[in-house]
């Protein structure tokens, strides 16, 4: 776990900003800290979270924000299937798995002894977690402070794109991760993002 802990950090580094202006927006959408930081610490999922706190704030039903926060991880499903011949995880590895976890995980999971694979995987989630909530933390206490800085809230938010890409650089000679990143592209630029997620999950596993 000690390892995985330490590979980390790139991701804890990415997540910390990007917290921080969660827990400010929740706590200017007049949602309670609390509630706030308990969403990072149940569902530890940042689009989805985003989405969570815009939708209640909004005045939707919280059942609905809630299904329509899990349609928006439906892309996990395909993470799974990709560490299987590496992991044989359970709910824990299943909770901690992210877009940005799932990237380092996939990069370095094969190159370890297999005794050691479960112990990094758990280090390297609890680390990008542990940072998720800090920054959570960090942005609901300094919510008005932070937000009174013009712009400081999207360039916080732009952090976790940026190290998404970078992870997925080195990925970027291999063909069928070049044909998927082609279809969601393409869907996107259709105006069908969510569907352009689905089958470029669906081209990955070709």
């Amino acid at each position: 776990m000690k390892r995985g802990l330490g590979a980390a950090w790139p991701v804890a580094l990415g997540y910390f900003p990007v917290a921080v202006a969660f827990g400010a927006l929740g706590a200017q959408a007049g949602l309670s800290p609390l509630w706030v930081q308990l969403t990072s610490l149940l569902v530890f999922a940042g689009a989805s979270q985003f989405a969570l706190v815009g939708l209640l704030a909004q005045g939707v039903p919280p059942l609905l924000a809630a299904l329509l926060g899990l349609l928006l991880n439906l892309r996990h499903a395909f993470y799974g299937p990709a560490l299987r011949p590496y992991l044989r995880g359970g709910p824990l590895e299943a909770f901690f798995l992210t877009d940005e976890v799932f990237a380092v995980a996939l990069r370095a999971l094969p190159g370890l002894p297999p005794g050691e694979r479960r112990g990094y995987f758990l280090g390297l989630g609890l680390g990008a977690y542990l940072s998720w909530n800090l920054g959570t933390a960090l942005g609901v206490l300094g919510a008005q402070g932070l937000l009174a800085f013009p712009g400081l809230g999207e360039a916080l938010s732009f952090a976790l794109p940026a190290l998404f890409f970078l992870l997925a650089l080195p990925h970027l000679n291999n063909p069928v991760a070049l044909l998927a990143g082609g279809v969601a592209l393409g869907f996107h630029l259709l105006g069908q993002p969510a569907w352009g997620l689905v089958l470029a999950g669906g081209t990955g596993r070709l």
